[in-house]
């Protein structure tokens, strides 16, 4: 009875490490293959003191890791539970587990200073008021903006074309940016400025240029697209459209001219509105305004140079769903605006 007990204990012990082992295999594949769920880039903040359990639970919740017991089986498996530091890390859930273990442990902190993110199509203005939200120079970073250094024209050459008198509206690239406390207006100016020049590639200005569109008109038709619509398949039917109204010499009629010039954000403008005196308003002047009444991003600028070929000519958007309703000829889009309380 006695060597029975013992012979099914062994057997119920060999099933264990078996299961085990399997277990282990299983977690240890997925911590060196699987990624989390979440594909953005996220700010997050290892405690100091956190358990291993604590951390890799929360990297889980916010889809950074695949799963809790891989992310704690493979730091300790790699030695390098002694090596994890406290701080914030910017994480995304397309890396692996050992990529995000080697970023923590080798501390590739974020560095300190103020995160702020400009969306696309926001202008100067706006991002003046974000900054001073932010106890940035605001008001500094709108009168460099306004009135560009000459410097600026040689350092960075996509400004080599740019008219004189033009303000650098269109060329702060909309995006994340991180500025020390103490960041002055000229050196926020700076950072918008080159990360301008780091998107824009060569390709990308031959292509324009094949449109027969110089930089500055790019930028500019690109900001009107960005104002216009917001979804990429319409930002490229829209820029084809801009594209053959100038080539025709037929008025854009762009509603997000008027509201640059009247700093509104009116999707209805009356008769009196459209004949707004200014060079900027696209009723009433033919062609392209003097400059960008945006900073556009990536895609509306992509959407400029790479159109989708359609016989629209004229478009609007619902007031009420945000819906861009196309039309083919004048009589159909008269129908359009009634239809959609416009």
């Amino acid at each position: 009875m006695l060597k029975r007990v013992v012979k099914t204990g062994t057997v119920f012990f060999v099933i264990l490490l078996v299961v085990f082992g399997i277990t282990v295999l299983f977690l240890s594949k997925q911590a060196e293959t699987e990624t989390g769920t979440n594909p953005a880039t996220v700010r997050f903040t290892v405690a100091r003191g956190e358990s291993l359990l604590t951390l890799g639970e929360r990297l889980r919740a916010a889809g950074l890791v695949s799963g809790k017991w891989p992310f704690v089986l493979y730091v300790l498996k790699s030695g390098k539970h002694r090596s994890l530091q406290a701080g914030d890390y910017s994480l995304k859930g397309s890396e692996t587990i050992p990529e995000l273990v080697d970023r923590i442990a080798s501390g590739k902190v974020i560095p300190p200073g103020v995160r702020i993110t400009f969306p696309e199509g926001w202008t100067i203005d706006d991002i003046a008021g974000r900054l001073s939200a932010n106890n940035l120079p605001g008001e500094d970073f709108k009168k460099i903006v306004n009135a560009p250094f000459p410097k600026w024209r040689e350092h960075y050459a996509f400004l080599a074309g740019l008219p004189a008198g033009q303000s650098l509206e269109g060329y702060l690239f909309p995006d994340t940016y991180i500025f020390p406390e103490q960041a002055t207006g000229e050196l926020i100016v700076n950072e918008l400025l080159k990360n301008f020049g780091e998107k824009i590639t060569s390709d990308m200005l031959t292509q324009a240029k094949a449109k027969g569109l110089t930089l500055h008109q790019w930028v500019t038709l690109a900001s009107i697209v960005e104002a216009e619509v917001r979804t990429k398949e319409e930002r490229r039917q829209v820029a084809d459209l801009f594209l053959r109204r100038l080539e025709i010499g037929q008025a854009l009629q762009s509603d997000a001219t008027l509201r640059f010039i009247l700093k509104d954000k009116k999707f209805k403008y009356s008769v009196e509105e459209t004949q707004t005196a200014s060079p900027y308003n696209t009723y009433q002047n033919p062609g392209l305004p003097p400059g960008p009444i945006g900073n556009p991003g990536l895609e509306a600028l992509q959407s400029v140079i790479d159109p989708m070929p359609n016989e629209y000519f004229y478009f609007l958007n619902n007031p009420e769903t945000g819906v861009t309703v196309f039309a083919k000829t004048f009589e159909e889009h008269v129908r359009n605006k009634a239809q959609n309380g416009l």
